[in-house]
C-alpha cells in the first residue's frame, strides 16, 4: 500500500522498490504451499493457565492480503511506469520547462506538447 501512496506523491524510485518487494512476496505467498500442522508439537494455549483454548495454528495461506498486496504493488509498478514513459517521451518538454529562466519562456514550451496533452501537462496561464 506504501508504493502505491510514494507513487501517487511522486516518490518514484521509493515506489519502485516497495511495489517490486509487494509483488514479488504476494507471488510468493499465493505460491506457498499449505504447512501441515506438527502432530508432535501440543496445540496452542493448551497448557495456558486460566483454561485457554486455543486451535491449531492456522495452516492457511492469506490469500486475500497476498491479492492485495499484488494488486496494490501492481498498481504502483503501473504508475511508475507511466510516469517514467512520459517524461522519457517527452523529454524534450521537461528539459525545455527546466531551463526557462522566465515565466514566458516556460509558456513557450507547451509547443512542443501534443495539443491535446496542452492542457493536461502543459503550464496553467492565469
Amino acid at each position: 500500500m506504501w508504493s502505491f501512496f510514494f507513487a501517487l506523491f511522486g516518490w518514484r524510485y521509493v515506489a519502485l522498490a516497495l511495489g517490486a518487494f509487494a509483488v514479488m512476496w504476494a507471488v510468493q505467498s499465493l505460491r506457498a504451499k499449505p504447512r501441515t500442522p506438527d502432530q508432535t508439537r501440543p496445540a496452542a494455549g493448551a497448557g495456558a493457565p486460566g483454561g485457554a483454548q486455543g486451535g491449531p495454528p492456522s495452516t492457511r495461506p492469506q490469500t486475500t492480503a497476498a491479492i492485495s498486496g499484488l494488486v496494490t504493488g501492481a498498481l504502483a509498478l503501473v504508475m511508475v511506469a507511466g510516469t517514467f514513459t512520459a517524461q522519457l517521451v517527452y523529454r524534450d518538454y521537461y528539459t525545455c520547462v527546466d531551463d526557462a529562466l522566465t515565466t514566458t519562456s516556460k509558456q513557450s514550451c507547451e509547443d512542443l506538447l501534443p495539443e491535446r496533452l496542452r492542457p493536461l501537462l502543459g503550464e496553467q496561464e492565469d
